[in-house]
């Protein structure tokens, strides 16, 4: 059995049901059902959803563009090692940052989930970036995606997304070109039947 695999049954058998509603904290994934080009084969953490609207960011869309170059202003990028990512087509010219804090120290706000943290700061980071800082427990991103109220269950609803439990290990994966095809892989492997008893999950895997 594959190790990817073996990584994400874990994360998905840990999960009471697959069948989630979309909330902040959770992934969307692009099934192949999807028309829009700007998000084929995209993975998506939801970073608000409340019932005025929805964001997120797209986690497996690396760039080879280091962020001290896509935003020149802000010197103290030059600090960082690591690329940029594409967020999504939404205010491209902003930089939204995902913090792996497990001690919970460097920012004053609750987690999206587990221990990754949200910033929109610039202030902020120019305090905790420092030689330290890598993909593994910092990303950037340019961008965001975004949809109006109602919008985003519309198109759960035709089949468009999937909604998946997040992970720290799929959000800070080492190789994210590949978190689109283990996520969707393994989501057509695993079946979840309700009964009166609760969630059932099987999977059958090669």
């Amino acid at each position: 059995m594959k190790p990817h695999y073996i990584l994400l049954l874990s994360i998905f058998s840990a999960t009471a049901t697959l069948a989630q509603v979309p909330t902040e904290g959770t992934l969307l994934v692009a099934t192949p059902e999807m028309r829009d080009p700007r998000f084929s084969e995209t993975v998506i953490l939801l970073l608000r959803y409340e019932s005025d609207g929805v964001f997120g960011v797209a986690i497996n869309r690396p760039t080879w563009v280091e962020p001290s170059t896509a935003f020149p202003d802000m010197e103290f990028l030059q600090h960082y090692r690591g690329n940029l990512y594409f967020g999504g087509p939404m205010a491209r010219s902003n930089v939204l940052a995902l913090v792996r804090d497990p001690e919970n120290q460097t920012l004053d706000t609750r987690p999206i989930f587990d221990d990754i943290y949200l910033s929109t700061d610039p202030e902020l980071l120019r305090d905790i970036i420092g030689p330290e800082n890598t993909e593994q427990n910092l990303r950037l991103y340019a961008g965001h995606v975004s949809w109006d109220a109602g919008q985003l269950d519309r198109e759960i609803t035709t089949g468009h997304w999937r909604v998946v439990p997040a992970h720290v290990d799929l959000v800070f994966a080492q190789d994210p070109l590949k978190i689109w095809q283990q996520v969707l892989a393994l989501g057509s492997e695993i079946s979840v039947s309700l009964s009166f008893g609760g969630p059932t999950i099987a999977a059958a895997m090669p």
